[in-house]
């Protein structure tokens, strides 16, 4: 993120990827690389967001049986959550608040893989069905923002939407079944409500995994700048179209866009 800034962004929405391998059998799972590269990531997110600025993260843990010695086959819980959350803490972010998105029981229709039956019928190995994640609100320390009180009136959140913001659990449906070209789609509502709850109108939104284009388009969708980073060239089509580069948003007629591609680009491993 060289090109940015420091403490040039006022909001970061994230969803970083949730492993560092594809799980097959014999394989080396590269987990102490994953965090390293959390660690490198989030660094330099707290270089650039401004001191009173918001890191929304999107992590969730995962099962695997290639994590812990002696597993017996089994498939046991990565506490991935955990180990980002605290990785954050010691770079020296605050932890502000904490949300429950509810992804819905239908998810995995369509094909996707179901859930794990484990020793179902019988005990004693019967695992939850994972349709849940975390979105941790993380604050950096820093003197309060001040913001012009007509910035202030145009950021308003109704309060219908206060209603629904505040409840600890978000019941939002996945879209990844319905959104080709990614393998996890998070909705747009997700990053929209936080956009809207953690930034003010005009305000710059990062996304350094920057993935299908979400959080732009959440951004632009809610009036605000964003910045976003992505590695694997593959998805370049599906941000522009998912982001609507050649369309005219509802709210203005013209909006400016710039895509880099790195001549070095190269398929990412992260899945």
């Amino acid at each position: 993120m060289s090109e940015v800034g420091r403490e040039a962004v006022h909001l970061v929405v994230t969803s970083p990827p949730y492993v560092a391998s594809k799980l097959k059998k014999g394989q080396k799972f590269e987990y102490d690389a994953y965090i390293s590269t959390m660690r490198d990531v989030f660094s330099e997110v707290h270089r650039v967001l401004c001191p009173d600025g918001r890191l929304c993260l999107n992590i969730a843990d995962i099962h695997t049986k290639y994590y812990y010695e002696n597993h017996q086959k089994r498939f046991l819980r990565v506490p991935v959550g955990a180990h980002v959350v605290q990785t954050c803490l010691d770079l020296g972010f605050q932890l502000l608040d904490t949300f429950i998105w509810d992804k819905g029981f239908n998810r995995h229709k369509g094909g996707a893989a179901g859930p794990f039956f484990g020793s179902y019928p019988y005990p004693a190995t019967i695992y939850n069905n994972v349709y849940w994640e975390y979105v941790h609100i993380f604050l950096k320390p820093g003197p309060k923002r001040q913001v012009p009180k007509d910035i202030k009136e145009k950021s308003r959140i109704p309060l219908r939407k206060w209603k629904e913001y505040v409840q600890k659990i978000w019941r939002v449906e996945s879209e990844t079944e319905r959104i080709k070209g990614h393998p996890s789609v998070y909705p747009v509502e997700i990053p929209r409500r936080f956009i809207e709850m953690y930034s003010f109108y005009g305000d710059t939104v990062l996304d350094p995994f920057l993935g299908s284009g979400t959080t732009t388009l959440a951004a632009r969708l809610t009036e605000r700048n964003s910045i976003g980073y992505e590695i694997n060239p593959r998805y370049i089509n599906l941000i522009k179209n998912r982001v609507g580069m050649t369309q005219a948003s509802l709210v203005t007629q013209k909006d400016d866009f710039e895509m880099k591609v790195r001549d070095d680009a190269k398929e990412a491993e992260w899945i």
